[in-house]
């Protein structure tokens, strides 16, 4: 009988013990919402919170339902909520509010009979600590437009899908996934985590130095001045590997990681765009010269993880006698030759432009303005030479139409296409490649 006690124990002992080293955050999902009309499955919504914590890797969840003090007056909320955390080891509550449905019509537009229907749900997840501190709220609105008043609405899918939404939210905007290591290796550093922890292939972290106490020498103080941002490039079940975007990391020190949100760069940059022209009649002189210089501003939006990359450009040109306003997007990839100070930038997209000059002719009212649309090729190098400013310089390739018909408007009101005499520039063409330079900011 001792033995059978003794082996009791020490199992008792291993599952704690387990159970610790896991290191999950103990959440509870607790309704709070009275559905007299039986509009849903109570169990069901709960149930789907529980499933986004789960697949999460982040969360062990806690059956609250059989407490007694699992429902109960909101008024003593904070001392219910403290005694299910003693009693069953919660870390986390989320209080799950449900909105009754609720109705309006929808008026056909014009003249129309038509009469529809617009449902709307409120959806709230409310956090609160073991000790019943309110850490924030995730709020969705759910609607749902019928055709027809009689048509049937699915609350219960309404509602899911709403459910489900605030818990993906509350993922980065209440609780973001947090964890510590030491720093090793580089330019890739060793991460004691993967994604039976939570963390996935691609996911970007804060990353700032815990402190131990006083430092005790010069290559501790060196280690406190660790910081910036990690992406994870590689990842198993128990471990990863990331890559600083920004910062820097020092050999040995302990570091904190906090998910972040994908950090972006803007920049502002000159372009020289060499472009060949076709000089309207009877110029002389500068005026007739077939090749032109132009002069572009260009402002960039871009995403700065490393890989799959994203921008989106606004321009102005101006050369004499004409100017030009337009957009480019481009999709491509990101990589790093010494990260984080050192990036190739590559990508293929698209390019519209506006185009305005100045007439010859007293007949006309207003300048002469087309468009041209092409497609894009790029290549830059960024340079950090600090955590957020840096330098950027690279070139666009273009394959596209050329401005060769020009609208302009007569002293009668009329809208025609421009005669060669009464232009400077006939035809412009596009220029095949560009060349640019400029500075970046990193936001993060």
């Amino acid at each position: 009988m001792a033995a059978r006690i003794l082996v009791a124990v020490l199992f008792c002992f291993t599952a704690i013990s387990i159970a610790d080293q896991t290191g999950l955050s103990r959440i509870a999902i607790v309704p709070v919402f009275v559905d007299a009309a039986q509009n849903y499955d109570t169990q069901e919504l709960v149930s789907a919170a529980e499933e986004v914590f789960v697949q999460s890797g982040r969360f062990e969840i806690v059956d609250a339902s059989s407490h007694a003090e699992y429902q109960g007056d909101p008024g003593g909320q904070t001392i219910r909520l403290q005694s299910m955390a003693a009693d069953l080891g919660i870390n986390m509550f989320m209080l799950l509010d449900v909105s009754s449905p609720y109705r309006s019509a929808a008026f056909g537009e014009s003249d129309s009979l038509f009469t529809g229907r617009n449902t709307s749900v409120d959806v709230t997840g409310r956090f609160y600590t073991s000790e019943g501190s309110l850490l924030g709220s995730v709020r969705e609105n759910m609607n749902s437009r019928s055709l027809h008043a009689s048509t049937t609405v699915d609350m219960e899918n309404l509602a899911l899908h709403g459910v489900v939404t605030v818990a993906q939210r509350s993922l980065n905007e209440i609780v973001p996934y947090e964890f510590s290591f030491t720093v090793t290796g580089g330019p890739e550093y060793e991460i004691p985590f993967g994604f039976d922890s939570g963390i996935d292939k691609g996911k970007v972290f804060s990353v700032v130095a815990l402190s131990s106490g006083i430092p005790r020498s010069a290559e501790e103080y060196r280690q406190l001045g660790s910081h910036g941002i990690i992406q994870i490039t590689d990842c198993t079940a128990n471990s990863g590997r990331g890559r600083l975007i920004a910062g820097e990391l020092v050999e040995g020190a302990r570091v904190t990681a906090v998910e972040n949100s994908t950090p972006g760069i803007i920049t502002l940059s000159y372009a020289v765009l060499p472009t060949e022209v076709v000089p309207g009649e009877n110029l002389t002189g500068d005026e007739a010269e077939t090749s032109r210089l132009v002069n572009q501003a260009e402002f960039t939006g871009g995403t700065c993880k490393w890989g799959l990359s994203l921008t989106g450009t606004l321009f102005s040109a101006v050369v004499s006698r004409m100017s030009s306003i337009g957009i480019r997007g481009e999709m491509g990839t990101r990589l790093p030759l010494s990260s984080p100070d050192l990036a190739l930038r590559a990508g293929i997209g698209f390019e519209a432009c506006y185009l305005n000059q100045n007439t010859r002719a007293d007949s006309i009212s207003s300048s002469a303005n087309t468009a041209t649309i092409a497609g894009t090729a790029s290549v830059n190098l960024e340079w950090m030479f600090s955590s957020r400013f840096g330098l950027q310089v690279g070139c666009t390739g273009r394959l596209g139409s050329s401005a060769d018909s020009w609208n302009v408007t007569d002293w009668m009101g009329y809208s025609r296409e421009a005669l060669p005499g009464e232009l400077y520039y006939a035809e412009v063409k596009q220029p095949p490649i560009s060349f640019s330079a400029g500075l970046s900011y990193m936001i993060y």
